[in-house]
């Protein structure tokens, strides 16, 4: 068989469980699952897994998605030491032309092909946003959620965006959200006052996911749930940071047993792989103390978590498997942003791999079937 290349020896996580097995991959698919397979013998030890997927990350190891295609690059390279083989760059609030500008950015990387974890688009965070609920982001780039005004920031770009995150509730939403999804993109709830009420009409429309759940939402309440309500108890994809500072180790536990379905995202920003210190995040000051990242203000600004590390928490905070955590980073991710090919390990999909080793961190990362990382 031309090319191809056996690993042996891990445990491999197939059909939710994990079993003893060969994977075999021939021109960057997974050809085969079993025992005994021919070819060119890797040998590796560890949880073969698939290849983890963060679909909302601004940055990482000193490179930040507003900055261009160049630091993309560098976040695909420093993804893949963590065992990401898919991401999407994710913007900030910003001007509508600072906004264009970094989307083209996100599309000149994809078009060069990245050099470590693959991008899969942008997930486009603002300027839809309530100013209820700013976080980190600036409340003044704020736009009111037209199609004129996302065909204005999306110029040259409009294929690159996969994800967008935008206030329900804003005059202007229940145009924007079905245009979004007849396109294709992803539409979440996010830096939102929106009640219980207006998410569920939202969800009618074709919104799809709530963005990193508890933090930037109308919180809950037993007479008026709020968009967390909403999260907890609608059909939705509720994005979890579980880094023990965005959220409480038991709130994880709560999301990820009465969610519809959860995926782990990181909301990571140039601080994470770097040490404590001042750092930058959509043109704010960051100061990272003992990897809890804020404005001088106090608001957190993304965080420093990492997602394979996020895994090790899900499994820590929730009491799951490995099996379940691991789901929440690969196939749930997928799912949710309709990428077919991967996610799983499964014959005919892509060999997108991650190498778990018994700390929980990625020892070897393939993309395509192409070893991007090995330690």
């Amino acid at each position: 068989m031309k090319e191809a290349m056996v690993l042996r020896g891990a445990r491999v996580l197939c059909e939710g469980s994990f079993l003893e097995a060969d994977v075999r991959v021939c021109q960057g698919r997974i050809d085969a699952v079993g025992r005994g397979l021919e070819g060119d013998v890797l040998r590796v030890r560890g949880d073969l897994v698939p290849g983890l997927i963060d679909e909302h990350i601004h940055g990482i190891a000193g490179h930040d998605t507003m900055r261009g295609a160049q630091d993309v690059w560098e976040m695909s390279r420093a993804l893949a030491r963590h065992g990401v083989t898919t991401f999407l760059p994710t913007t900030m609030n910003a001007g509508a032309e600072e906004t264009n500008a970094a989307l083209r950015g996100v599309r000149e990387a994809m078009e060069a092909g990245a050099p470590g974890a693959d991008i899969a688009g942008a997930h486009l965070e603002g300027p839809f946003l309530s100013p209820a609920y700013p976080g980190a982001q600036k409340p003044e780039a704020n736009l009111a959620p037209t199609i004129e005004a996302y065909a204005r920031i999306t110029e040259g770009a409009r294929d690159a965006v996969r994800l967008l995150t935008l206030a329900p509730e804003l005059p202007g939403a229940e145009t924007l959200i079905p245009y979004l999804a007849r396109s294709g993109v992803a539409v979440s709830a996010g830096h939102t006052e929106a009640s219980y009420e207006q998410v569920r009409a939202a969800l009618s429309l074709g919104l799809t996911q709530m963005t990193h759940l508890f933090n930037c939402m109308s919180p809950l309440h037993h007479r008026a749930p709020g968009a967390v309500g909403a999260a907890l108890t609608l059909p939705l994809v509720s994005q979890v940071i579980a880094d023990g500072i965005h959220l409480h180790p038991a709130a994880v536990r709560l999301a990820l047993a009465a969610c519809h379905r959860a995926v782990l995202i990181t909301d990571a920003m140039e601080a994470a792989d770097m040490p404590d210190g001042e750092y930058d995040l959509g043109g704010q000051k960051v100061f990272v103390r003992q990897g809890a990242a804020r404005l001088a203000k106090g608001n957190l600004a993304g965080s420093t978590l990492t997602l394979e590390r996020g895994v090790q928490n899900a499994m820590r905070f929730a009491g799951l498997s490995r099996e379940a955590a691991v789901r929440l980073a690969t196939e749930n991710v997928a799912d949710a942003l309709r990428l077919s090919d991967r996610g799983r390990i499964r014959p005919g999909l892509r060999a997108d791999l991650c190498l778990l080793g018994e700390s929980g961190g990625a020892a070897l990362t393939m993309v395509r079937g192409r070893i991007v990382f090995e330690r």
